[in-house]
């Protein structure tokens, strides 16, 4: 059993040789539906796609209550295609024909499917197949009519065959129909009188002992006599069953008056209360009637060339005598052509009706004598009534005379005449020509081999107006109309989405919801130069919504409301910037509440607000923004939230700032000799802050600084900032230094074995943490505060005089902690020495601290 997601198939209740159809349960809305599933065979054949979705696409396009409904139309993954159809348990036309169909209720049968007629007429749909097997009844007993599968647009010209479908039922089909010239909405109305026919007398008004027969009858008979008991409907079938078309009933709304105007009668009981000439056909069960109806049409037929025999019989007769009086649809000059024509029309229909059923593959024609046909004798109707006069019998023409062989033997001319019961083998049969001429091939082309290029003659055959073709062109209209997404089912997204449920990859329904998707950038932009922020979001939301529905196609419609969401967010990021920066939380979370609700997945607003609630709890890291804009270095708010201390050590790029904008003019020319790891014997003035003796770049913690340049910076910072900046005291550093673990090679940067390796010594410890001399600030894990480096890289000046005091007039300053120089295992991480203020050294650097007592 096949699989088709979304529904649970309960059982196969119809097969044909292009689709099988299956009762099966909808899981969704948990309803019974008919699913008709394309053979696999044919699924790797684009052209028989095409025709198999073509029913399903007719059907979505006709909404009314007696045509059936298309419910989906998809494609599996492993390539199945299909479409469910509501679900016809009623049994068909045949079935209530049996049960001795009255009058009254003949009449109810033709007025809906007429109405069904008229509905699809309207829109451009001829449904070239009216037969009581394609009339099925729902479970409120009305009249449903079905098989689209070959329904074609009205405008353009059709064959009596077309690959991969029967061309209706012979006994229903009309005169042109049988002929196989063009047709229109009248031809339909023909094949419902032959239909109500049958319903009403048990049998179809012409008949014939086989496909040839029964055509004929169609094109040269007149429409028989009813018994008098039914005569009130002979004036309707004289008319709708009229051989030219023009002649009929224009259209349903005149057929339907037609109908309601005879007297419905009783049925009169015949022999045990069924009409005597009622045919006895095997009754099908509901199930089989509704699956017949929709796969009876789908078996494919392989066009094979006309064969050259015919073509020559026709090229070489002699034209006929004039005939005696015929009737309107030929003349006697053109009977024998019609009757070899009709020859191969007829048994190919035939075959195309009967081979969902056997799925017998066409068979090699057999090559027979023409003959002429015996001339029908129809019983020539009463003189009262004038509709006989316009349908006289034709007299056959004489046999044509025997032609010459090259030898000069006289023979008959063969003719290719399939048996009956096969499928048709001659897809021009109505045509003079061998094969078929593309119309939209060039002047002068050669035509279509059948044959040779079966699935370019398929592409030539004319086909139903696209649904999906008219969805697209509604769906524009709507656009232009600013029917964008309402009222429902009237609007351009509906329209293009529907197309697209019809045919997933057409490029004219995707751009439609591309288009439709920008429509709503452009009323983002009305809303916006009108500052009404929560429409423009609106609109935002509703053309990413849209532009969802096609991924690839809509991706730059989606990328371009991000990149606009964005800007228009950034003012309001800005403001909360600002306000965070003097911790006024309350305009902070107003700018980036302003800056979501303009663009809900902004990152940085939400990062913002989540960190709202720290401003200026300990923990909190931030920025002052200096007068020319820069940012001075990243500081966190230490426990107790009196101070916030820089989290690293001020860095060479940091420092180097300061330096150009006032460092260099206080103190150049007058810096002190930087001595190597702190000797005195190791000093020299050309060791500076810039060219310390060791690696470094910008990102390493500055050194060979003095004390009092490191408080020039601090001051100088404080200018830029309008905040109070200074250097750590010496019972903060303690605090700090508290926090300090054990050190090592992992938690600290201290003199190891890279260490030991530069400068040819034993003292560093036998880890390596990959630095000779100091690393990158930030490098090594902080402490519970957040700050990093309290141990190791450099060593610190503190705001302290030798004696432990805090102030700037002394002549030696305290230096903390350990630096890239220090033994692990004889200094701890609060090592305190004294040491000059004018005296600097490439393992001493320095850390800033923010008072929070001016935070606003």
């Amino acid at each position: 059993m096949i699989e088709i997601p979304g529904y649970l198939i309960k059982r196969e209740i119809g097969q044909g040789g292009m689709a099988s159809v299956y009762l099966a349960i909808q899981s969704s809305l948990e309803r019974q539906v008919a699913l008709k599933v394309m053979a696999p065979a044919l699924a790797a054949d684009p052209t028989f796609t095409r025709r198999f979705l073509q029913e399903a696409r007719t059907l979505a396009s006709l909404a009314h209550p007696n045509i059936v409904q298309v419910f989906d139309v998809g494609v599996t993954p492993n390539q199945q295609h299909y479409f469910s159809m509501q679900y016809l348990p009623g049994g068909d036309f045949v079935s209530r024909v049996q049960r001795n169909l009255d009058e009254v209720e003949l009449k109810r049968i033709l007025t809906g499917v007429a109405r069904a007629l008229g509905y699809a007429h309207q829109r451009g749909y001829v449904h070239r197949d009216v037969a009581p097997g394609n009339i099925l009844f729902d479970p409120a007993d009305n009249p449903v009519l079905t098989d689209f599968g070959i329904a074609l647009a009205a405008s353009q010209s059709t064959r009596i065959t077309s690959a991969g479908f029967s061309v209706g039922t012979s006994h229903y089909m009309s005169p042109e129909q049988a002929r196989g010239g063009d047709i229109d909405a009248r031809s339909d109305i023909y094949s419902l009188a032959v239909l109500g026919w049958y319903g009403l007398t048990g049998k179809p008004p012409f008949d014939g002992a086989d496909g040839f027969a029964v055509a004929y009858a169609h094109v040269f008979e007149a429409v028989p006599r009813l018994p008098e008991h039914q005569a009130h409907w002979q004036e309707l079938f004289d008319r709708a069953l009229a051989k030219d078309a023009k002649d009929r009933y224009a259209d349903t709304e005149q057929l339907l008056a037609a109908i309601e105007a005879i007297p419905a009668r009783e049925p009169e009981p015949i022999e045990g209360g069924a009409p005597k000439s009622a045919p006895a056909p095997a009754v099908r069960s509901p199930d089989t009637a509704a699956a017949v109806a929709a796969a009876r049409q789908s078996a494919p037929t392989v066009a094979q060339p006309r064969p050259a025999a015919v073509k020559k019989a026709v090229e070489s007769k002699p034209a006929a005598p004039a005939p005696k009086p015929a009737a309107r649809s030929g003349s006697g000059a053109g009977l024998w052509l019609a009757i070899a024509v009709l020859s191969l029309v007829g048994f190919g229909a035939l075959g195309a009706y009967f081979w969902p059923r056997s799925n017998v593959a066409a068979t090699p024609a057999s090559t027979v004598p023409a003959a002429t046909p015996p001339a029908p004798a129809p019983a020539p109707p009463p003189a009262s009534e004038p509709v006989a006069a316009t349908t006289p019998a034709v007299e056959p023409p004489p046999a044509p005379p025997p032609t010459e062989t090259p030898a000069g033997t006289p023979t008959e001319t063969p003719v290719e005449v399939a048996p009956a019961g096969t499928a048709p083998t001659d897809p021009l049969a109505a045509d003079p020509s061998a094969t078929a001429a593309d119309p939209n091939a060039a002047p002068g082309a050669e035509p279509i081999d059948p044959v040779a290029n079966p699935a370019a003659f398929l592409a030539s055959l004319p086909t139903v107006e696209d649904p999906v073709v008219k969805l697209v062109r509604l769906g524009k209209g709507d656009l232009a109309a600013q029917r964008y997404t309402s009222p429902p089912n009237s609007n351009a997204l509906d329209r293009f989405k529907l197309a697209l449920r019809i045919d997933g990859r057409d490029k004219n329904a995707r751009q439609g919801i591309v288009d439709t998707a920008r429509a709503y950038l452009a009323l983002a932009d009305k809303s916006q130069a009108a500052n009404d922020l929560t429409l423009t979001r609106s609109h935002f939301e509703r053309a990413v919504e849209i532009a969802t529905v096609v991924p690839a196609e809509g991706k730059p419609v989606i990328d371009e409301v991000a990149q606009r969401r964005a800007k228009l967010a950034g003012p309001f990021l800005d403001d909360a910037r600002k306000a965070a920066a003097v911790w006024d939380k309350e305009g902070a979370k107003a700018a980036y509440d302003k800056a979501l609700a303009i663009d809900p997945k902004n990152a940085v607003a939400q990062e913002g607000l989540r960190k709202l609630p720290s401003i200026g709890s300990a923990g909190y890291v931030f920025r002052d923004r200096a007068g020319d804009g820069a940012q001075g270095p990243e500081l966190v708010v230490l426990p107790g939230a009196k101070i916030a201390a820089g989290r690293t050590e001020v860095t060479r790029g940091e420092f180097k700032r300061y330096w150009a904008a006032a460092g260099s003019r206080a103190f150049a020319g007058k810096e002190p000799s930087c001595r190597d790891r702190e000797s005195f014997f190791r000093s020299s003035r050309k060791r500076t802050w810039q060219a310390a003796d060791i690696t470094q770049d910008d990102s390493h913690p500055v050194v060979c600084v003095s004390w009092d340049e490191a408080a020039g910076y601090a001051r100088w910072l404080s200018e830029q900032t309008g905040r109070t900046y200074r250097l750590l005291s010496n019972a903060e550093f303690d605090q700090l230094a508290r926090e300090v673990g054990s050190g090592g090679c992992t938690g600290a940067n201290l003199a190891d074995a890279s260490f030991n390796k530069a400068y040819d010594t034993r003292t560093g410890a036998s880890c390596d943490d990959g630095y000779a001399a100091t690393s990158p600030a930030g490098k090594f894990p902080p402490t519970a505060s957040g700050v990093f480096d309290v141990d190791g890289n450099a060593r610190e000046w503190v705001n302290a005089c030798a004696n432990g005091v805090p102030g700037a007039g002394c002549r030696e300053h305290r230096v903390r902690g350990r630096s890239w120089y220090s033994p692990p295992d004889k200094e701890t991480a609060a090592f305190t020495d004294n040491v000059a203020s004018d005296v600097s050294s490439n393992n001493i650097g320095f850390r800033i601290v923010r008072e929070l007592g001016d935070r606003l």
